[in-house]
């Protein structure tokens, strides 16, 4: 559930929930009475909070909470962190919040309270492999993506039109991937059919950068000088 008087943050989280395969958004309101409501008659696992908020405050609202109720608050104000962990909260977000910063909190999370069976890369083929995106399995060719992006357990599938995350590791995905694809450093593996070009120890794909790290580079230019004429 998230919790959020501001309509634009509560939508990028919101947004954020849509892109972890193992997390589905039960509620979005924008006063904690709202949420009160709601919990009166339903559960969730895990609530996202702006301090911040008019009538009933995030760290006020967290206080009527059960105890067992596991909590990350959301605020633009770092004054309030100290007394964020005086009740159960997990994490503690600063706005604007990134992405990554979302992924690592809810990863915390996951192994604390969430109860879901994270989404894994299945059904892989020669040419295809499926992905679980909320409700839905979503086949991607491999020959369509363009590198694959590792953070702590999970992966980032990116292709021109589109970008989705699973829980897997990097080590556990590379001997599973066709022969196109190399690992140029800890977080990144590149399909070398979409390399455009290699210059000062970097790859690029399309108009992604990618540094090279200095224990892959020397099997890295052996696999590109296969290619060369």
């Amino acid at each position: 559930m998230i919790v959020d008087d501001e309509p634009l943050a509560a939508d990028l989280l919101a947004t954020y929930v849509g892109q972890v395969p193992y997390l589905a958004l039960q509620h979005k309101c924008h006063l904690a009475s709202d949420a009160l409501s709601f919990l009166r008659d339903e559960s969730v696992d895990l609530i996202f909070a702006d301090i911040n908020m008019p009538f009933i405050n995030g760290m006020e609202f967290a206080k009527i909470l059960p105890r067992e109720q596991k909590v990350i608050f959301t605020t633009a104000y770092s004054g309030y962190a100290v007394e964020s962990y005086s009740v159960s909260t997990i994490d503690y977000l600063l706005k604007p919040i990134t992405f990554e910063r979302f992924v690592q909190s809810v990863d915390k999370a996951s192994r604390t309270v969430l109860r879901s069976s994270h989404a894994v890369v299945e059904n892989i083929s020669p040419d295809s492999f499926f992905v679980k995106s909320g409700k839905s399995m979503i086949q991607i060719q491999f020959r369509d993506l363009l590198y694959i992006e590792g953070l702590k357990d999970y992966v980032f599938f990116t292709t021109e039109r589109e970008r989705h995350i699973v829980y897997k590791r990097m080590k556990d995905l590379e001997s599973m991937l066709p022969s196109t694809f190399i690992r140029v450093q800890n977080s990144f593996i590149v399909n070398t059919d979409h390399i455009t070009r290699i210059e000062d120890n970097h790859v690029f794909v399309l108009n992604r950068q990618i540094a090279i790290g200095p224990k892959y580079r020397e099997d890295f230019l052996k696999r590109i000088m296969t290619k060369m004429l």
